[in-house]
């Protein structure tokens, strides 16, 4: 008798440990992965524009948004563009949130710069518009330029979707 309820509570033990773990594991498996590629490609379904884009590329030197000391604190980048750099998507983790702040700070100074610059004679009225109604956010790490629109309305859609992936 005594080894029947021995059994008994160490089967009980064993189903409420499984029984208490399995929700976390199902929870892991559905969670979607998060990088900046797909981070890049749900802005990317909410702003549209795809049919514009021509390049992409995963280096920090490609983008001319950051400066030499900004791409040292990048982790990993996912950049897309048109073939004039005018649309625009980049979304960028850095190696920590400290450095997340700095890499921020240079998107606010590289869209300042593109919508005050004299190369803007060059672009259309509607190319303007992008530069100027981009916009840049930060959530934990990661970071993210978003120029695919002339309305800025358009851009925050694609910021609200990488918010709520993160």
């Amino acid at each position: 008798m005594y080894k029947f309820r021995k059994l008994l509570v160490l089967c009980l033990a064993i189903a409420f440990i499984t029984g208490s773990f399995s929700g976390y594991f199902a929870q892991a498996k559905t969670k979607k992965a998060v990088n900046c590629k797909s981070l890049c490609s749900a802005a990317l379904k909410t702003t549209g524009g795809s049919k514009k884009l021509k390049y992409t590329s995963a280096s920090a030197i490609d983008f001319g948004g950051l400066s030499a000391s900004a791409r040292k604190k990048v982790k990993e980048i996912q950049y897309i563009c048109d073939s004039k750099e005018v649309y625009s998507l980049c979304v960028i983790r850095a190696k920590n949130t400290k450095d997340s702040a700095k890499v921020l700070k240079a998107l606010k100074k590289y869209k300042k710069n593109n919508c005050n610059s004299d190369y803007l004679s060059d672009y259309s009225a509607t190319e303007k518009k992008v530069f100027k109604n981009a916009v840049c956010g930060k959530k934990g790490a990661y970071v993210w330029y978003i120029a695919m629109s002339p309305k800025k309305a358009k851009n925050n859609k694609g910021q609200k979707s990488i918010k709520k992936r993160l």
